[in-house]
């Protein structure tokens, strides 16, 4: 933690103020569900949360930086913090780390104050672990709080959402992450109107782009959508490129830029659209609202899929994606 103590971005200071107002109170739930986009900070709000809650002293609802529940944050060693995420090479997590963490949370409080976990992303349990945490959310201990991070809602068991206050978290507007990201970008030539419209308005993510290659991959993979549109691939041809890349990163990147086209539509100024050829521009916007949208809902279906344990084929997954999305083009020739 290079930056301690965390402090909410910008665009969570409303949120953080209702956190505020809970603790303040004495209204804290025992569990809290973080959900929105992927890329917005969630696991940042959480982390901020939990060290202001594991402060022994904190100063105008921030934490000191410099009591001992500070100091183990600081390290990323407080016992009361437990974190629970993927195994390293794992995709969902098991019931036995939920077993465990029931264990601990039947502990006593190391630090006499607050046990708080963080559990991200809340969608990666699989059936049996989900179920297995059930119990300590229908009988949460005292001064325990669970915050459950979480990217797709729907995609976790509608017993566990019940159980937790919902909070959905917005995606700052294009001003605000434009307004964050310009101070980062010094000495670098990409136009930031271009990031964060690819990152879909998400700053973490338009911030992890600058990293290596993640722009130009993106852009190699617009230019094989446009040959595919033209008719000069297939989507067999392309599909078998595709499924040698990170096929999820892609997936993400084609419901972005299918976002950008919806909203383009609808007449917002959209560069990802812009820089189309016009005859496909020309297509594009014909394509009846309603389909676009059941094509999407499909390709979130895919992307679960991906997400999930079934490891699907990739190379049918994204042959059938390309394949409707040809078809989809043909509906309004």
């Amino acid at each position: 933690m290079s930056d301690f103590p965390s402090h909410p971005y910008p665009w969570q200071l409303q949120e953080w103020q209702q956190l505020g107002h809970q603790i303040f109170a004495n209204k804290l739930p025992h569990a809290l569900m973080f959900a929105g986009a992927k890329g917005i900070g969630k696991r940042h709000l959480a982390e901020s949360l939990a060290q202001l809650l594991l402060c022994l002293s904190p100063v105008e609802g921030t934490p000191c930086g410099k009591c001992r529940g500070c100091m183990l944050n600081r390290v990323r060693n407080h016992p009361d913090l437990i974190v629970v995420a993927p195994e390293e090479g794992a995709k969902g997590i098991k019931v036995d780390q939920i077993r465990s963490l029931i264990e601990d949370l039947g502990k006593t409080a190391q630090q006499g104050g607050y046990k708080v976990v963080v559990l991200e992303p809340a969608e990666a349990m699989n059936a049996n672990a989900a179920n297995a945490l059930l119990k300590s959310l229908e009988e949460p201990a005292a001064n325990t709080l669970l915050i459950l991070v979480c990217h797709t809602p729907s995609a976790v068991l509608p017993t566990i959402r019940s159980r937790c206050q919902m909070r959905l978290l917005p995606t700052p507007n294009t001003e605000q992450v434009i307004h964050w990201l310009k101070p980062l970008m010094v000495g670098n030539s990409t136009p930031v109107e271009k990031l964060v419209e690819a990152a879909g308005r998400a700053p973490l993510t338009a911030l992890a782009y600058l990293e290596g290659d993640a722009l130009e991959r993106r852009d190699a993979w617009l230019l094989n959508l446009i040959r595919l549109s033209s008719g000069q691939v297939t989507a067999i041809e392309v599909a078998a490129q595709w499924q040698k890349d990170d096929v999820l990163a892609l997936v993400e990147w084609f419901l972005v830029w299918l976002h950008s086209l919806m909203r383009w539509q609808i007449g917002v100024e959209q560069i990802l659209i812009n820089q189309l050829p016009q005859n496909l521009r020309d297509r594009l916007a014909k394509v009846p609202a309603s389909l676009l949208h059941r094509y999407v809902e499909k390709i979130l279906i895919s992307k679960r899929q991906l997400l999930g344990s079934s490891n699907p084929n990739k190379q049918l997954l994204l042959e059938e994606m390309l394949l409707d999305w040809g078809a989809l083009l043909r509906s309004v020739k």
